[in-house]
């Protein structure tokens, strides 16, 4: 006797067939597209005068050109300063700071995760946002600081709203840490992605030092919406 098959589970198993080829078609293109996307920054990479310049120079990252190109322009790091760089891994700004100012000045590393050592520069491992992380800072330069640097950027979801939105939140953190580590007279500055929130943060910061203004380094890519806002002239804590 045949015994004919209930359609309901014909179906079924069509759905469960159709359902395990999608998901196959599916990883196939994830596939596709992950290494297409890998060959398409290694092929950037290799092209990139900057990372070239960081292996030849001995760089960490092609990152400490951003600081080279910025200091070139605005005269930022000079013998004698207290300095303190937020999120410093991997310690790209610090190899420059010590090329251009060697031991004349007190120079601090700070960031949640460990990197190798930059010359004899202090490094804290940890949340500068957190009390007893900011003391540290504190025990080192008892009278403040003349210099915040902060190249901090989230990692990059490719909607460039939640981009901006999220490197805002990094960028007024350091904005933050500055106003209480800096001494009268110092100078901060940080990194953000474009996107509008940046002329509210402008506008805030003009109210506590003298100068504030934009710019995007020579070494940042064309294609990038990264930006730096620099200030000069801290007025001090306001009561």
């Amino acid at each position: 006797m045949i015994q004919k098959r209930k359609a309901s589970s014909i179906v079924a198993g069509r759905k469960r067939e159709s359902g395990k080829k999608k998901l196959t078609k599916y990883h196939t293109k994830l596939d596709k597209k992950m290494k297409s996307s890998s060959q398409a920054y290694l092929k950037r990479q290799a092209k990139d005068i900057y990372v070239k310049m960081a292996v030849e120079q001995g760089f960490r990252s092609r990152a400490a050109y951003k600081l080279v190109h910025l200091n070139g322009e605005y005269n930022l790091l000079k013998p004698g300063m207290s300095i303190v760089d937020l999120g410093c891994a991997p310690g790209s700004w610090l190899e420059v700071i010590e090329k251009e100012l060697g031991k004349n000045c007190t120079v601090i590393g700070m960031d949640k995760i460990a990197i190798e050592p930059v010359g004899d520069y202090n490094f804290i491992q940890g949340d500068f946002t957190e009390e007893e992380t900011f003391n540290q800072v504190v025990d080192l330069c008892p009278k403040g600081v003349d210099l915040v640097l902060s190249d901090m950027a989230p990692e990059t979801t490719g909607h460039r709203e939640t981009d901006h939105i999220r490197s805002m939140m990094l960028a007024n953190i350091a904005v933050d840490f500055a106003y209480k580590a800096l001494k009268p007279g110092g100078n901060f500055v940080a990194k953000f992605f474009q996107g509008g929130e940046e002329q509210e943060m402008r506008n805030e910061l003009r109210k506590h030092f003298d100068k504030v203004q934009f710019t995007k380094p020579e070494s940042s890519r064309r294609e990038s919406k990264e930006m730096f806002i620099i200030c000069f002239g801290y007025k001090g804590k306001k009561d």
